[in-house]
């Protein structure tokens, strides 16, 4: 069997392995401390990334001119989506507020773009949030119809003691 390059590879991520670069992480689920214990404590919700309102792309690596038989073309420009971090629930609720998403497709559909299809993850959790503030809304609107509303004068049930027939004639008529 003759042996290839790729029974010898050795990457940067094979020196980062052996340095225990990933072990050191604490965002890796494998990764340990000095004395042993797991570093890991699961996914954090800050730092969350939003992205621009507007759906506002930044260059990043402009355009080569290269000259073809039909004309000058512009190849190779890669662009980014304007972002930017929210630390804390306070600086998210600020960014919300300014208008910022918190998905990339949801910036670019913002931008009159053809938006990429959004995971589950993310709409199960667009959709968990609508659902909420429906309710907040609902249980707001009911709250607000019970404190708006007058008493009609209606009297009370009788109980069944009152309602019921005397042992004499079952034909009378009783007030």
């Amino acid at each position: 069997m003759a042996v290839t390059n790729r029974h010898r590879r050795f990457t940067i991520y094979d020196m980062m392995e052996a340095k225990g670069v990933f072990e050191a992480n604490p965002a890796n689920p494998d990764s340990r401390g000095e004395d042993g214990q797991a570093l890991y404590t699961g996914p954090v919700p800050y730092p969350k990334m939003f992205y621009s309102p507007t759906g506002e792309e930044r260059v990043t690596t402009p355009a080569e001119i290269i000259v073809t038989p039909l004309g000058p073309k512009a190849v190779g420009e890669q662009r980014e989506l304007v972002h930017t971090l929210a630390n804390n629930a306070q600086e998210e609720a600020d960014l919300r507020a300014a208008g910022w998403w918190d998905h990339p497709a949801k910036s670019i559909a913002a931008a009159g773009r053809k938006a990429p299809s959004m995971g589950s993850d993310s709409r199960i959790a667009d959709l968990e949030s609508q659902i909420a503030q429906l309710q907040l809304e609902r249980n707001n609107a009911n709250a607000q119809k019970l404190a708006d509303s007058k008493p009609t004068g209606a009297k009370p049930q009788k109980s069944p003691q009152q309602t019921a027939q005397p042992p004499g004639d079952p034909f009378s008529a009783t007030s």
